[in-house]
């Protein structure tokens, strides 16, 4: 998920909730006027809201489906 460091939706919102470092490839849309980094201050119902939609994004029936599992196969 996200760059392959998170394993779960909870991880990713944690992550831009305060793990964002000021790095020189941080995203512009990242990094305000101010220069530091934009950490969001999601609340408790905003993070559950947020995790319950994006598990709404997840179809387990395309995902399991064979005639998806092997773009080569006709």
């Amino acid at each position: 998920m996200h760059d392959s460091r998170f394993a779960t939706p909870e991880e990713v919102i944690a992550h831009y909730s305060t793990g964002i470092k000021n790095q020189p490839s941080l995203q512009p849309t990242l990094r305000p006027r101010n220069g530091e980094p934009l950490r969001y201050q999601f609340t408790a119902n905003e993070k559950a809201a947020l995790v319950a939609f994006l598990h709404t994004l997840t179809d387990n029936a395309l995902l399991t489906d064979e005639k998806f599992s092997d773009p080569f196969r006709r």
